[in-house]
């Protein structure tokens, strides 16, 4: 096997469970996110090539990624995403507890649900990729403002419609 077959390798096993929960978490469906998982391990195979190092191979990945999820909302808009949020593992909690996770969990989902996809897709990369909001910058082709911009606009609209929903 050549080099850059276990590269290719090595890379995918490095980014698959950010990568997938990434995806997973804008999609909120297994089979879709795991078909726009393997398009991006396609593309990212077929273009190593014309890859330039001029930023790091995560971000030019997750890019990918983010304009795959893009399209996907393009072609269905009905649609709506959702949040995936993994709860503790419940064994050995108290169950008054596990309840109380739960249904701060369905608050945090359906105010999600009122969020753009534009104003989802930092906080769900910041979340489950742990890029850095430089590396977020990078990957989103967009001014580093913008990015923490977007992501203080989308917490304070998190806030509102918590507050509204807790009134």
């Amino acid at each position: 096997m050549n080099d850059k077959n276990e590269l290719f390798k090595t890379l995918m096993h490095q980014h698959k469970v950010p990568l997938y929960s990434y995806i997973f978490s804008m999609v909120k469906d297994e089979g879709t996110a795991s078909d726009i998982f393997q398009e991006v391990f396609i593309k990212v195979f077929k273009n190593m090539a014309s890859y330039k190092e001029q930023g790091k191979f995560k971000s030019w990945m997750f890019k990918i990624a983010s304009n795959l999820v893009m399209d996907y909302f393009r072609k269905n808009k009905p649609m709506q995403l959702d949040e995936y949020i993994n709860l503790e593992d419940k064994t050995d909690k108290n169950p008054v507890d596990v309840l109380a996770k739960e249904e701060d969990v369905q608050i945090i989902k359906n105010a999600m649900d009122k969020l753009s996809p534009q104003d989802r897709e930092v906080i769900y990369l910041r979340q489950y990729s742990a890029m850095s909001f430089k590396e977020i910058s990078s990957a989103l082709k967009l001014p580093l403002g913008t990015v923490l911009a977007r992501a203080s606009r989308t917490l304070k609209k998190l806030r509102v419609i918590l507050g509204e929903q807790n009134a």
